[in-house]
């Protein structure tokens, strides 16, 4: 562990310094012509439980939940509603941030392209798809809040169904029966890619994680309950991505999402490999789609190594 580590830790341990936390997850979509997703309220859901665990020794926290699904709160704080002004309103609290603490933000759900301002828009639960730049939160609204923000160190984590390369994928007036339509034109990797790394340029601090690339899905697995890609974010903080003391850093956090998301589907690719070809082999029509491939991808300029919690177990 890196001397700015063990500085870091220390500060949090000792109430020093303070981590703010406002995760997101919208399942159902009021928007018609959004379609419901199954597992984003539980990857936040899931990722706040992860988080109390992993930050249990750092007294001084704040985290904010907002998402649509409502079982017993993992945190001390309520679930609020995952619609805009609410959500605002949360984004609003990382202003009080000071310049040694640590904020997170953390959004799954569906990702839209405003085809007015060619700007990538996080829709909740009240998005109108006519009116994306009102009712959505575009991104560079959270990244101009963070550099309100007196914060050094500061984390993106965006699970979209595009996250990097965020289109109209589940929209289903971009459907043509089981087809998807996708087209340049509204693929706004470049500029998503574009004004993270803007913002990675002002502040060595800053540290994005995008659940996938360009021209790339994230998937959601059934069989996991969960995205791909928050899956092993939450099994990486609950102690799996954790060097030999215990402390979890961002990047070591990458790294570990990244080669698990890969080995998992890899695995499942060639498992369904082997059921297609014994598929055929008895003469059987039906056979399983392999997983498209899903590569997390990071965006930061500095070390990236910055204490996001201790794992449970060393604890």
């Amino acid at each position: 562990m890196c001397p700015q580590a063990i500085t870091r830790t220390q500060q949090l341990e000792t109430r020093e310094a303070k981590i703010w936390i406002l995760l997101i997850g919208v399942n159902s979509y009021q928007e018609q012509t959004l379609n419901n997703l199954n597992y984003c309220s539980n990857d936040c859901h899931n990722l706040g439980q992860a988080l109390e665990a992993s930050t249990q020794q750092f007294p001084v926290k704040k985290i904010i939940l907002h998402h649509d699904f409502y079982p017993q709160p993992p945190v001390k704080q309520p679930v609020k509603q995952p619609v805009k002004q609410e959500i605002i309103q949360s984004l609003k609290k990382f202003r009080d941030a000071k310049p040694q603490d640590t904020v997170i933000f953390y959004f799954s759900g569906h990702g839209l392209l405003d085809p007015k301002t060619q700007q990538p828009i996080l829709c909740l639960a009240d998005t109108q798809q006519a009116n994306l730049a009102e009712t959505g939160l575009k991104v560079q609204t959270v990244l101009d809040e963070l550099a309100c923000c007196k914060a050094k160190h500061q984390l993106v984590w965006l699970d979209a169904c595009h996250s990097g390369a965020m289109t109209f994928k589940e929209s289903k007036i971009q459907k043509k029966g089981e087809n998807e339509i996708e087209t340049s034109r509204n693929n706004p990797t470049l500029q998503l890619i574009k004004i993270i790394h803007q913002r990675a340029k002002q502040s060595q601090g800053f540290y994005a994680m995008l659940s996938c690339d360009k021209t790339q899905k994230s998937l959601e697995i059934s069989e996991l309950g969960h995205g791909l890609f928050t899956y092993y974010l939450i099994k990486g903080l609950r102690g799996e991505a954790a060097d030999s003391k215990g402390v979890i850093e961002a990047d070591a956090l990458y790294k570990y999402v990244y080669h698990k998301t890969l080995e998992y589907i890899d695995k499942s690719n060639q498992h369904i490999q082997v059921f297609n070809q014994q598929q055929r082999s008895r003469g059987a029509k039906e056979e399983k789609q392999k997983y498209s491939w899903q590569t997390p991808r990071r965006i930061v300029e500095g070390a990236g190594e910055f204490v996001l919690g201790l794992s449970p177990e060393k604890v």
